[in-house]
């Protein structure tokens, strides 16, 4: 028995994997006043993998989409990891001592994209000159009215999509506290 349940995590964490790997190459830009920032909508999987099956396997999950964009993208990819986990790992650690609530989720996934928008900002300090013809002085000039308008907004969708699909998909996984899937 244990056999299929390793099986059927192994199969589930591969899917997350590929539909966030998937929607890490949709880049929509939402911040016109930088639209060389783009959102994608592959954390919102990331959410929901380390929800329904805790922060270890989410993050698994984050890092793995986001490796071969590595190859296209340096940088990104691995800010785009940092970022993901930072908002993933607190809202399911949160969610799962919550007892699995929806104001669990929610306050979880607050504390997530606050530390994520925190995290990013800062990372910004030290990659962005690295690969851009700005200084580390430019980028604290981007902080206010750039980098945290364009993370809060990113967070904010991933938030609002993470509280409308936590049902359905916790439904469809049918896994809820003690149970595996």
């Amino acid at each position: 028995m244990n056999a299929s349940i390793d099986t059927k995590k192994i199969a589930l964490t591969a899917l997350f994997t590929a539909a966030s790997l998937l929607l890490s190459f949709i880049q929509i830009p939402i911040f016109p006043a930088a639209p060389w920032l783009m959102y994608d909508p592959s954390g919102i999987v990331c959410l929901i993998a380390a929800l329904a099956f805790g922060p270890k396997l989410g993050a698994a999950v984050a890092i793995i989409s986001w490796l071969p964009r590595v190859f296209l993208d340096p940088f990104g990819a691995p800010m785009g990891m940092v970022s993901t986990c930072m908002f993933i790992i607190p809202a399911a650690l949160i969610y799962l001592k919550g007892n699995e609530s929806r104001a669990a989720s929610a306050v979880g996934m607050l504390v997530g994209a606050i530390l994520s928008i925190a995290v990013t900002c800062v990372l910004n300090l030290f990659v962005t000159p690295l690969y851009t013809a700005v200084s580390m002085m430019d980028v604290v000039a981007m902080i206010v009215p750039i980098l945290i308008p364009f993370n809060a907004l990113k967070m904010a969708i991933n938030v609002v999509a993470g509280q409308v699909l936590l049902a359905p998909c916790m439904n469809a996984l049918k896994t809820r506290r003690g149970d595996t899937v």
